[in-house]
């Protein structure tokens, strides 16, 4: 049975929503999009948008007014090279007076095959970027309901840095510790009903772990955090091989 809050803009589900690729993920997207809104109750006068986002860049096409099933096929988005991090909303606005009324955030495209897109597997998507204004070599970067982890780009290829073992041993499990500290010291629905929220997604992989739930009334969630950091490292499984390569003198 579906939920909505009705005191302000409504949540459009994910089930309601379909966004296909019509080619590869590495190819120009072109996109055939439908939208359920038989159960919302929304103006029939207000207008119903696709915005796209894949890092900076950023798209916006009106798919027509709200009806019932709201679809638009083989929609070109010029603004992106490939379908790589690409995540898109749907929202309904009443254009007249400025009111968003209805959204839905954080939405995946799936190919043509009706498979989800296989570039968004991670958890906690890795990016290299320049970070020399930071001072840092890494940091976790918020962008709506994404977190990336960042790595400094003058450290070499993205995909080495991430097979390397102080990737691994040392700047995985403090960036996600981090995240996480971040989750449970602001507001986070202790129900995890919704799975396209940051929190959501990243307590249910805490859970998934064997870290459970944090305490949503304790003090502070130290033990909690330790906890799913233990198991974080336990399962990257790298401890023992740092080890080696510390008595070793490789780390000299």
């Amino acid at each position: 049975m579906k939920r909505f809050n009705y005191t302000g803009r409504k949540k459009i589900l994910r089930e309601d929503i379909s966004i296909r690729l019509r080619g590869d993920f590495h190819e120009k997207p072109v996109v055939d999009v439908s939208v359920d809104l038989a159960d919302y109750h929304l103006s029939p006068e207000s207008t119903v948008f696709l915005e796209g986002q894949s890092k900076t860049r950023f798209s916006r096409e009106e798919l027509g007014k709200v009806s019932p099933s709201v679809r638009k096929n083989s929609i070109t988005l010029e603004e992106f090279d490939d379908a790589e991090g690409l995540s898109f909303r749907i929202k309904v606005v009443d254009e007249s007076v400025g009111l968003l009324e209805a959204i839905a955030e954080n939405v995946r495209p799936h190919d043509k095959d009706d498979k989800p897109d296989q570039n968004h597997k991670s958890i906690l998507p890795v990016a290299s970027a320049d970070l020399s204004g930071y001072g840092v070599l890494w940091r976790v970067n918020y962008d709506d309901q994404n977190a990336t982890l960042q790595v400094e780009q003058e450290l070499g290829s993205k995909d080495q840095v991430v097979r390397s073992l102080l990737f691994r041993g040392f700047i995985l499990p403090a960036a996600m510790r981090q995240i996480l500290a971040k989750i449970v010291s602001s507001e986070w629905d202790p129900e995890l009903s919704d799975p396209d929220e940051l929190s959501t997604r990243w307590l249910l992989f805490a859970r998934q772990l064997g870290a459970g739930v944090p305490d949503e009334d304790a003090d502070d969630h130290e033990g909690w955090l330790d906890d799913a950091v233990r198991l974080i490292s336990s399962r990257i499984s790298v401890r023992n091989q740092i080890i080696g390569e510390f008595d070793s003198g490789v780390w000299k």
